[in-house]
């Protein structure tokens, strides 16, 4: 396993030294607690390392050619210093993975997703595109929650809480070129910050040093997963498996049966089927315009009190998922089989105990239904309300 560059300093302040194995990397998984770690993102500013992130560089004269067959989305409006978030599918118009789009140059884009690189090595046969692996040349540091913006002032001494959603600049931190995207995974106002890998503790410490006034404090891996669930966000592994040859970052290995559409896991709106070609087009109209698909993503909120007494009937310790439970739970309605959970977690931003149905069409908010819950050699039956998503306000773009 790897480490990132941040790891010289959140070493030592991983207390319990709970560790995350994230793809190729490890990281802070808790640095003192997840629920204080997560009030920090939604009442205050929190810093987290998110650079196992697999980052790809794309270059040449048909760069942008490359990408708009390659995506679901038009990508010729893009501008330079523009963020895109898109899927991308194979020819069955299954999800192979999902991220983000950076237009750096005219000829010139980053991706930042799952492991990519043979999909997209296989899709550029025939173009005058270089795809380079740079996931190690940098740290990826995401500066989150309501005060984020008054840190980065703080830190470069320039404004930042006008900057669009989806825009970027880059700026001299501690001697460094930064690129900084207002971006983030927790649903909140926040920025993210590609950071040279060599200056990667001067960054860390130098926005330790300006979020100090603001009790900037270090969030690690199991609240950011819980952030990103309480904001409707899905990953891949978790909530779909990728469609493509690369390997899962995931510590999860689920089957083909959980590929998925775009239009089974809420990402309908990012397919543009105005665009002539892309990858997975035709299998995409043809489910377009067949009604939809045979599964749509909604909100679970189950009931945590027959939780607890499903595990206590069976003289088991009463037991809430003490992380992001990322294996799919079945979903029945009336004894019928009807779909499947997925990363469902306690969310103390809302109180409750939450995941993503991934459920038949005919099922509607307001409905109850119930999750088979696993509970080692037993399985419980536990039930939920069909709720819509997100489970709370995303003010990141606000």
């Amino acid at each position: 396993m790897k480490v990132t560059p941040f790891f010289a300093r959140t070493r030592p302040l991983n207390r319990f030294q709970m560790w995350f194995n994230w793809d190729l990397h490890v990281v802070a998984d808790v640095y003192t607690g997840m629920s204080e770690e997560l009030r920090a993102t939604r009442e205050g500013v929190s810093m987290g390392d998110m650079s196992p992130l697999s980052k790809h560089e794309l270059s040449g004269p048909d760069a942008q050619r490359f990408l708009d067959r390659l995506v679901t989305r038009d990508m010729t409006g893009v501008e330079v210093g523009q963020v895109v978030y898109t899927p991308w599918c194979d020819e069955r118009g299954k999800v192979v993975g999902d991220g983000l789009v950076f237009r750096t140059g005219e000829d010139r884009f980053r991706i930042t997703a799952d492991a990519q690189f043979e999909w997209l090595a296989l899709q550029a046969e025939g173009m005058d595109v270089s795809i380079g692996d740079v996931t190690d040349d940098f740290g990826l540091l995401a500066v989150q929650g309501p005060r984020s913006a008054e840190v980065m002032s703080a830190l470069t001494g320039a404004e930042w809480a006008s900057l669009p959603f989806s825009r970027t600049r880059t700026v001299g931190v501690a001697g460094a070129d930064v690129l900084v995207a207002r971006q983030g995974f927790t649903g909140e106002l926040g920025f993210e910050l590609w950071v040279p890998a060599e200056a990667g503790v001067a960054v860390w410490d130098a926005v330790t040093e300006a979020g100090g006034p603001f009790e900037i404090r270090p969030v690690g891996e199991y609240a950011i997963d819980v952030a990103r669930v309480e904001a409707g966000f899905l990953i891949v592994g978790a909530d779909y498996t990728g469609a493509g040859p690369d390997r899962a970052g995931s510590v999860v290995e689920l089957s083909a049966d959980h590929h998925a559409s775009p239009y089974e896991i809420g990402l309908g709106t990012f397919v543009d089927l105005r665009k002539d070609a892309f990858v997975g087009r035709d299998a995409l109209a043809a489910e377009h315009d067949a009604g939809g698909p045979r599964l749509r993503l909604a909100g679970l909120a189950l009931d945590q009190s027959s939780i607890l007494a499903a595990h206590s009937s069976g003289g088991r310790l009463p037991l809430i998922p003490n992380r992001v439970w990322w294996y799919p739970l079945p979903v029945r309605k009336g004894g019928s089989p009807i779909g499947h959970a997925t990363s469902v977690t306690w969310a103390p931003s809302v109180g409750k105990v939450v995941g993503f149905g991934h459920l038949e069409a005919g099922v509607d908010e307001g409905d109850s239904v119930d999750v088979e819950w696993a509970m080692g050699d037993a399985t419980g039956v536990i039930p939920a309300t069909v709720v819509p998503l997100p489970f709370l306000q995303i003010r990141r773009a606000s």
